[in-house]
C-alpha cells in the first residue's frame, strides 16, 4: 500500500511538471497530431524497455486470450479513442473547462470500481470525496462554465479513461505494469494514427511544428515516466485511491507557473481550494486504513 502511494505521488508530480513544461515548450502544432507523434515515440521507448527484459518477453508469450482482450481494450479506449475525443473537445471549449471536466475522473472511477472491482469506501473517505468536489467545482471552478458539444466530447474521453482504469485494474492482477503500459501505448498509438488520418490531419504528423525536437522529447519523456509509474501504482492500490491522488497535479502546475512564469501571488480563494483539496485527498488515501477489496470478481 505504501509503495503504491509513493508511486501515485510520483505520477502526480510528473503530471504537474509535465503540464508546466508543455506551457514552456509549446510547439504550436495541432494538438491531436502532436499527441499522436508523441505517443508513437513513447510506444517506441516502452518497446525498447520491454525488449530488454527477458521476463517481460516470457510474460507476453504466456498471456491468455482474455489477457490480450483486456490489453486491446486498454489500448484502444484509453490510449487511442479517449485522447482523440479529449483534444477535439478541448479545441472547442479551451483548457480551463476541459481540465475541470477531466478532474471528475476520480468520481467515475469510484462509480465503476465499487460494483465491478468490489472496492468499498468508508465514511471518512466519502467526506474526503466531498471535500475534493467542493474544492474543485465550487471553490476553484470557473463562474462561466458552459456545457456544449466540446464539453460532451471531453466528458466522453474522461469516462473512457475511467473505464480503462477499471479494466487495467483487472488486467494488472496477473499482468505486469510494464506490459500493460506497453500495450496501452503501442495499441493506442496505432489507433490514434488511424483517427488522425481519418480526420484529414495525416499531413500534420510530419509538419515541422509537430516534429519540433525539444517539445516532443520533453513531453515524451514525461509521458513515459507517467505511464510506467501510474500502472505500477494502480497495481498496488485500489483504483479509487490511485485516481484521487492525481487531482493534486493541477495544484503543482499552478504553483510552478506562479513561481517561474507569471510571478503572481496565488489568490487566497485558490489557496483555500488547494488546502481543502489536499485534506480531501489525505482523508481518502492517506489517513484511513487500506481499503478492503470485496472478492476478486472479474466483471470485465
Amino acid at each position: 500500500m505504501r509503495k503504491g502511494i509513493y508511486l501515485a505521488l510520483l505520477t502526480t508530480l510528473v503530471s504537474g511538471f509535465s503540464i508546466f513544461a508543455n506551457k514552456i515548450f509549446v510547439s504550436g502544432a495541432d494538438p491531436l497530431a502532436f499527441t499522436t507523434v508523441r505517443n508513437i515515440v513513447v510506444a517506441g521507448i516502452l518497446t525498447t524497455i520491454l525488449l530488454r527484459s527477458r521476463k517481460s518477453l516470457q510474460e507476453l508469450k504466456s498471456l491468455k486470450r482474455n489477457d490480450w482482450l483486456r490489453l486491446a481494450l486498454i489500448g484502444t479506449l484509453g490510449g487511442g479513442v479517449a485522447f482523440a475525443l479529449f483534444f477535439v473537445g478541448l479545441s472547442k471549449i479551451g483548457a480551463i473547462q476541459g481540465n475541470l471536466i477531466h478532474k471528475t475522473l476520480f468520481i467515475w472511477v469510484a462509480f465503476m470500481a465499487v460494483p465491478f472491482l468490489g472496492e468499498r469506501l468508508n465514511k471518512i473517505q466519502l467526506v474526503g470525496y466531498a471535500g475534493i468536489f467542493l474544492a474543485t467545482f465550487v471553490l476553484g471552478g470557473p463562474a462561466n462554465f458552459v456545457f456544449n458539444k466540446g464539453s460532451l466530447l471531453v466528458l466522453a474521453a474522461t469516462l473512457l479513461w475511467a473505464l480503462e482504469n477499471v479494466i487495467a485494474k483487472v488486467a494488472l492482477k496477473n499482468i505486469s505494469s510494464l506490459v500493460v503500459g506497453w500495450a496501452r501505448m503501442v495499441i493506442g498509438a496505432l489507433v490514434l494514427t488511424l483517427i488522425t488520418i481519418g480526420l484529414g490531419k495525416g499531413q500534420m504528423l510530419f509538419s515541422p511544428k509537430t516534429l519540433a525536437f525539444m517539445p516532443l522529447m520533453v513531453s515524451s519523456g514525461f509521458l513515459s515516466i507517467y505511464v510506467l509509474s501510474w500502472y505500477a501504482a494502480l497495481k498496488r492500490l485500489p483504483a479509487t485511491v490511485a485516481t484521487v491522488v492525481l487531482v493534486l497535479a493541477p495544484m503543482i502546475t499552478t504553483f510552478l507557473t506562479g513561481v517561474f512564469i507569471s510571478h503572481a501571488v496565488i489568490p487566497n480563494s485558490q489557496l483555500i481550494s488547494f488546502l481543502v483539496m489536499t485534506v480531501g485527498v489525505g482523508m481518502t488515501g492517506f489517513i484511513v486504513s487500506p481499503l478492503k477489496i470485496r472478492g476478486d470478481r472479474e466483471g470485465l
